[in-house]
């Protein structure tokens, strides 16, 4: 007679108590809760029954001299998924796969529960909008040989539940939306509203108003883009015509060449000296484009530093604006879908235009 207390049930995932009321499959013996396997319908491991990974009762271990003596490790780390016993450095089950360095009460934050499908891997690890979590099963449905390591699995909700809500809509929703790097949109957006906590976003520092038109957010996107371009265009314009000519003028006179690859100190400091006695006109214009590129870096710091926010406040906005027009889920998932992701075409065309306003008055 098998004693399963202890071992966990393969559908609620719950240890078996001395006074539970067991059933066991009769081919391969799996036990289960009997309200369980009538839940079930079906021995979870019957596709695997007559082969090698069909289910066997843990076996009880036993200690021999020789083993004693060589220090071979005790197997006394049990499975939570199968219940065999393993060696107590043991990464994953030898028998089934099954991780067993994951807190198996709490995987990447989600309680455990569901049954199992027929492959013997969790139904959470799969949810209703197609977004498997983290610790769920493995992309070709079967686990790591016995022997072999586990595979790396991507997990797309960056760890997050996908029924989890972030403001008013749930986390599965904001990445269908987001569609792209939601790995790490989806664990900022939850600190955002949950611990008010932020993240600085380089893609937004770098590129500003181009990552927000990126993003297709147009509107805001729109105006920095302008205002970034206007002030380039201003530096370059007073640039060209006033503060390159005077400082070049100022060279001359001291016998600078513009061909001159390092000036030395007392030829910069006469220069600067010259500088300094021009009018205020003169030299408030030979100083704009320096105080331009201090307001560009402050306004991308800006874009940097709220660029998730204003990101998430979009998302929220498009999702509640999609779900209140179209109520119908099927319908709603595919307006997600059409209205997400990013917009590769406009950011190929903004490069295109950076580059022409950035090279054309170097070629003029």
């Amino acid at each position: 007679m098998i004693d399963y207390t202890g071992l966990n049930c393969p559908v609620c995932g719950k240890p078996f108590a001395r006074d539970d009321d067991i059933v066991v499959c009769p081919e391969c013996g799996a036990p289960y809760h009997r309200e369980c396997y009538a839940q079930a319908g079906k021995c979870v491991f019957s596709d695997k029954h007559g082969t090698h990974a069909a289910w066997t009762p843990p076996q009880k271990e036993t200690k021999s001299a020789d083993t004693a003596e060589n220090g071979a490790e005790n197997r006394t780390k049990r499975c939570p998924r199968c219940g065999s016993l393993n060696s107590q450095n043991a990464m994953f089950c030898d028998h089934c796969g099954q991780s067993l360095t994951m807190n198996q009460q709490d995987v990447a934050g989600f309680p455990k529960s569901g049954g199992f499908p027929q492959n013997g891997f969790p139904q959470n690890g799969f949810p209703q909008n197609g977004f498997p979590q983290a610790g769920g099963p493995f992309p070709s449905g079967q686990p790591g040989q016995p022997g072999q390591p586990m595979p790396f699995i991507f997990d797309p909700m960056g760890g997050v539940n996908p029924n989890e809500p972030i403001g008013s809509v749930p986390a599965g929703d904001l990445a269908k939306l987001v569609q792209g790097n939601t790995q790490y949109y989806l664990p900022v957006f939850l600190n955002l509203k949950r611990f008010h906590r932020n993240r600085f976003n380089f893609s937004a520092f770098l590129f500003s108003g181009g990552w927000m038109l990126y993003r297709k957010q147009y509107k805001i996107g729109s105006v920095i883009t302008a205002v970034m371009t206007v002030l380039y265009l201003i530096s370059t314009y007073v640039s060209l015509n006033f503060s390159m000519p005077l400082l070049e003028s100022l060279m001359q006179q001291q016998g600078i060449s513009i061909d001159t690859v390092s000036p030395t100190y007392s030829q910069l400091l006469q220069v600067s000296e010259q500088l300094a006695q021009q009018p205020v006109q003169q030299i408030l214009l030979f100083c704009v484009p320096t105080i331009i590129a201090l307001v560009q870096i402050i306004l991308m710091l800006v874009v940097g530093f709220n660029g998730n926010k204003w990101y998430l406040n979009h998302c929220i906005d498009k999702i509640e604006q999609i779900h209140h027009h179209t109520p119908e889920a099927t319908l709603a998932a595919i307006q997600l879908q059409e209205q997400g992701g990013v917009n590769t075409s406009l950011a190929i065309g903004l490069l295109i235009c950076y580059m022409i306003v950035f090279y054309l008055p170097q070629i003029f």
